[in-house]
């Protein structure tokens, strides 16, 4: 909705309370932010841009990849991300995480999709100015003008 850009930069108020919620062991808050709004953001913003780039520009299209798809595997490759990071540390073994971790993170990321898919296009329907990367003159053009 609002770009990866304030998204990454929203994030860090975040993980900061996070971090002062725990009790203020920050030892790990740069990982944090890495694995919880770096790469989510940078993976959704890249395959919004491969779909902008490669697929008809229509508010159809940008509703179901860039506001559906595109959250949901991102959150898929953040909870793959996060299990191997896990695994490298040592934090937690391949096992457990094979049997709690991942299946229910997998389960979350219909979810994320579902309503993210859901708020893009009430927005893009009713007030698309809100939606940083939805333009009117791009995603509106007749047929045949699509790029």
């Amino acid at each position: 909705m609002f770009g990866r850009d304030l998204a990454v930069c929203a994030a860090v108020p975040a993980v900061a309370a996070v971090i002062l919620w725990r009790g203020g062991d920050a030892s790990a808050a740069a990982a944090t932010w890495l694995l919880a709004a770096w790469f989510p953001a940078t993976v959704a913003d890249g395959l919004r841009r491969a779909a902008d780039r490669w697929v008809p520009r229509n508010p159809f299209t940008y509703i179901f990849l860039a506001g559906f798809f595109s959250p949901g595997a991102a959150f898929v490759a953040t909870v793959l991300a996060a299990a191997a990071a896990h695994a490298a540390a040592g934090t937690a073994t391949w096992d457990s995480l094979a049997e709690g971790f991942i299946p229910f993170g997998l389960l979350l990321a219909w979810g994320e999709a579902f309503l993210s898919g859901l708020l893009t296009a009430i927005f893009v329907a009713y007030v698309p100015r809100w939606m940083a990367t939805f333009d009117d003159a791009r995603y509106l053009r007749p047929p045949g003008n699509d790029r």
